[in-house]
Protein backbone atom coordinates (compact mmCIF):
# COMPACT_ATOMS: atom_id res chain seq x y z
CA UNK A 1 0.00 0.00 0.00
CA UNK A 2 1.09 3.19 -1.04
CA UNK A 3 2.64 5.85 1.78
CA UNK A 4 0.07 8.33 2.48
CA UNK A 5 0.54 11.97 1.09
CA UNK A 6 -2.08 13.49 3.11
CA UNK A 7 -2.93 14.34 6.86
CA UNK A 8 -5.90 14.52 8.95
CA UNK A 9 -6.83 16.78 11.48
CA UNK A 10 -9.77 18.45 12.72
CA UNK A 11 -11.41 21.67 11.06
CA UNK A 12 -10.36 24.91 11.82
CA UNK A 13 -12.67 27.91 10.57
CA UNK A 14 -10.12 28.94 8.34
CA UNK A 15 -10.53 25.70 6.75
CA UNK A 16 -14.68 26.35 5.97
CA UNK A 17 -13.68 28.51 2.46
CA UNK A 18 -12.46 25.23 0.68
CA UNK A 19 -14.60 22.98 3.03
CA UNK A 20 -17.51 24.78 1.48
CA UNK A 21 -15.61 24.69 -2.48
CA UNK A 22 -15.44 21.18 -2.03
CA UNK A 23 -18.92 20.87 -0.87
CA UNK A 24 -20.39 22.78 -4.01
CA UNK A 25 -18.58 20.58 -6.44
CA UNK A 26 -20.65 17.22 -4.87
CA UNK A 27 -23.66 19.46 -5.22
CA UNK A 28 -22.44 19.92 -9.12
CA UNK A 29 -22.71 16.30 -9.83
CA UNK A 30 -26.07 16.12 -8.59
CA UNK A 31 -25.58 12.33 -6.73
CA UNK A 32 -24.35 13.58 -3.62
CA UNK A 33 -27.01 15.81 -1.77
CA UNK A 34 -30.67 16.76 -1.81
CA UNK A 35 -29.46 20.30 -0.99
CA UNK A 36 -29.43 22.84 -3.23
CA UNK A 37 -26.84 25.33 -1.57
CA UNK A 38 -24.05 25.20 0.88
CA UNK A 39 -24.31 26.37 4.38
CA UNK A 40 -22.53 29.06 5.99
CA UNK A 41 -20.19 28.55 8.64
CA UNK A 42 -22.63 29.19 11.31
CA UNK A 43 -25.04 26.83 9.59
CA UNK A 44 -22.63 24.11 9.46
CA UNK A 45 -21.25 24.36 12.80
CA UNK A 46 -24.42 24.27 14.40
CA UNK A 47 -25.55 21.06 12.11
CA UNK A 48 -22.78 19.17 13.05
CA UNK A 49 -21.28 17.51 16.01
CA UNK A 50 -18.03 19.52 15.47
CA UNK A 51 -15.45 17.16 17.10
CA UNK A 52 -16.59 14.82 14.23
CA UNK A 53 -15.51 17.08 11.80
CA UNK A 54 -12.00 16.28 9.63
CA UNK A 55 -10.55 17.48 7.11
CA UNK A 56 -7.42 15.97 4.59
CA UNK A 57 -4.46 18.14 4.04
CA UNK A 58 -2.90 17.47 1.18
CA UNK A 59 1.27 17.11 2.86
CA UNK A 60 2.76 18.73 -0.63
CA UNK A 61 0.38 21.87 -0.37
CA UNK A 62 -0.74 22.61 3.25
CA UNK A 63 -2.90 25.29 2.31
CA UNK A 64 -4.75 22.66 -0.15
CA UNK A 65 -7.90 20.27 0.99
CA UNK A 66 -8.19 17.10 -0.23
CA UNK A 67 -11.92 16.72 1.63
CA UNK A 68 -14.16 16.36 4.65
CA UNK A 69 -15.74 14.34 6.58
CA UNK A 70 -18.66 14.85 9.42
CA UNK A 71 -21.31 13.72 11.35
CA UNK A 72 -24.63 15.16 12.10
CA UNK A 73 -27.09 13.66 15.09
CA UNK A 74 -30.14 12.25 13.04
CA UNK A 75 -32.53 13.70 15.83
CA UNK A 76 -32.58 16.22 18.13
CA UNK A 77 -34.42 13.61 20.49
CA UNK A 78 -32.11 12.59 23.12
CA UNK A 79 -32.92 8.64 23.04
CA UNK A 80 -31.42 8.77 19.74
CA UNK A 81 -27.89 10.65 20.70
CA UNK A 82 -25.91 7.83 20.12
CA UNK A 83 -26.93 7.53 16.06
CA UNK A 84 -25.55 9.74 13.54
CA UNK A 85 -25.18 10.35 10.15
CA UNK A 86 -21.99 10.82 8.21
CA UNK A 87 -21.30 13.22 5.47
CA UNK A 88 -18.25 13.00 3.04
CA UNK A 89 -16.77 14.62 0.56
CA UNK A 90 -13.27 14.80 -1.29
CA UNK A 91 -11.79 17.08 -4.26
CA UNK A 92 -11.30 15.86 -7.45
CA UNK A 93 -7.75 16.27 -6.68
CA UNK A 94 -7.80 13.51 -3.80
CA UNK A 95 -9.05 10.11 -6.17
CA UNK A 96 -7.31 7.57 -6.14
CA UNK A 97 -4.99 8.38 -3.00
CA UNK A 98 -7.05 6.88 -0.11
CA UNK A 99 -8.45 9.90 0.98
CA UNK A 100 -12.24 9.31 1.20
CA UNK A 101 -10.93 6.07 3.25
CA UNK A 102 -8.67 7.43 5.55
CA UNK A 103 -11.38 9.99 6.21
CA UNK A 104 -14.09 7.32 6.77
CA UNK A 105 -11.58 4.96 8.86
CA UNK A 106 -11.11 8.38 11.36
CA UNK A 107 -14.82 9.29 11.73
CA UNK A 108 -15.77 5.39 12.73
CA UNK A 109 -13.12 5.99 15.01
CA UNK A 110 -14.22 9.25 16.94
CA UNK A 111 -17.61 8.13 16.97
CA UNK A 112 -16.58 4.96 18.83
CA UNK A 113 -14.49 7.87 21.14
CA UNK A 114 -17.71 9.24 21.22
CA UNK A 115 -19.87 6.69 22.86
CA UNK A 116 -21.71 6.67 19.58
CA UNK A 117 -23.31 3.04 18.74
CA UNK A 118 -24.54 3.91 15.07
CA UNK A 119 -23.51 6.02 11.83
CA UNK A 120 -26.14 6.22 9.26
CA UNK A 121 -24.88 6.84 5.30
CA UNK A 122 -28.01 8.34 2.54
CA UNK A 123 -26.61 7.66 -0.67
CA UNK A 124 -28.14 8.02 -4.43
CA UNK A 125 -28.25 4.49 -5.81
CA UNK A 126 -26.43 6.21 -8.64
CA UNK A 127 -23.50 7.17 -6.28
CA UNK A 128 -21.73 3.76 -6.25
CA UNK A 129 -18.70 5.38 -4.99
CA UNK A 130 -19.59 5.87 -1.86
CA UNK A 131 -22.22 3.03 -1.47
CA UNK A 132 -18.30 0.69 -2.11
CA UNK A 133 -16.47 3.25 0.08
CA UNK A 134 -19.46 2.47 2.98
CA UNK A 135 -19.38 -1.63 2.57
CA UNK A 136 -15.70 -1.65 1.97
CA UNK A 137 -16.03 0.08 6.30
CA UNK A 138 -18.41 -2.90 7.24
CA UNK A 139 -21.62 -0.71 6.61
CA UNK A 140 -24.74 -2.73 5.45
CA UNK A 141 -27.19 -1.42 3.40
CA UNK A 142 -30.25 -2.08 5.31
CA UNK A 143 -32.90 -0.25 3.30
CA UNK A 144 -34.43 2.06 0.66
CA UNK A 145 -36.29 4.94 0.79
CA UNK A 146 -38.54 5.27 -2.39
CA UNK A 147 -39.08 8.71 -4.13
CA UNK A 148 -37.65 10.48 -0.94
CA UNK A 149 -37.87 13.47 -2.38
CA UNK A 150 -37.50 15.61 -5.68
CA UNK A 151 -34.65 17.10 -7.16
CA UNK A 152 -34.45 20.46 -8.49
CA UNK A 153 -31.45 20.61 -10.33
CA UNK A 154 -28.61 18.56 -11.84
CA UNK A 155 -29.29 15.59 -14.56
CA UNK A 156 -32.43 14.53 -12.64
CA UNK A 157 -33.91 17.73 -11.91
CA UNK A 158 -37.95 17.35 -11.51
CA UNK A 159 -37.81 13.62 -10.30
CA UNK A 160 -38.40 11.67 -7.44
CA UNK A 161 -35.16 10.26 -6.39
CA UNK A 162 -34.68 6.91 -3.92
CA UNK A 163 -31.87 6.80 -1.13
CA UNK A 164 -30.07 3.45 0.12
CA UNK A 165 -29.63 3.99 3.94
CA UNK A 166 -26.46 2.12 5.09
CA UNK A 167 -25.75 1.85 8.86
CA UNK A 168 -22.21 0.54 10.29
CA UNK A 169 -23.05 -0.23 13.86
CA UNK A 170 -20.63 0.12 16.88
CA UNK A 171 -20.30 -1.08 19.98
CA UNK A 172 -22.85 -0.18 22.43
CA UNK A 173 -22.08 1.72 26.41
CA UNK A 174 -22.73 -1.64 28.06
CA UNK A 175 -20.74 -3.49 26.04
CA UNK A 176 -17.61 -1.83 26.12
CA UNK A 177 -18.48 -1.67 30.13
CA UNK A 178 -19.13 -5.74 29.98
CA UNK A 179 -15.48 -5.81 28.01
CA UNK A 180 -13.94 -4.07 30.82
CA UNK A 181 -13.44 -0.36 29.53
CA UNK A 182 -13.78 2.11 32.02
CA UNK A 183 -15.09 4.93 30.61
CA UNK A 184 -15.03 8.59 33.03
CA UNK A 185 -17.99 10.84 33.75
CA UNK A 186 -17.53 13.79 31.19
CA UNK A 187 -16.27 16.12 34.52
CA UNK A 188 -13.73 13.68 35.30
CA UNK A 189 -12.30 13.90 32.02
CA UNK A 190 -12.25 17.75 31.73
CA UNK A 191 -10.57 17.98 35.21
CA UNK A 192 -7.95 15.69 33.72
CA UNK A 193 -7.48 17.97 31.00
CA UNK A 194 -7.23 21.04 33.29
Amino acid sequence: MAEATFTLRPIRPEDYRQVRNIYEMGLESGHATYETTAPTWEQFTRSKIMETVFVAVDDEDPEKLLGWVSAAPISSRSVFHGVVENSIYTHPDARGRGVAGALLDKLIETCRDLHKWGIHAWVFPENEGSAGLHRSRGFQKVGTYHHLAKMTYGDMAGQYRDTDIYELLLPKPEEKAEAGVVELPVESVEAARA
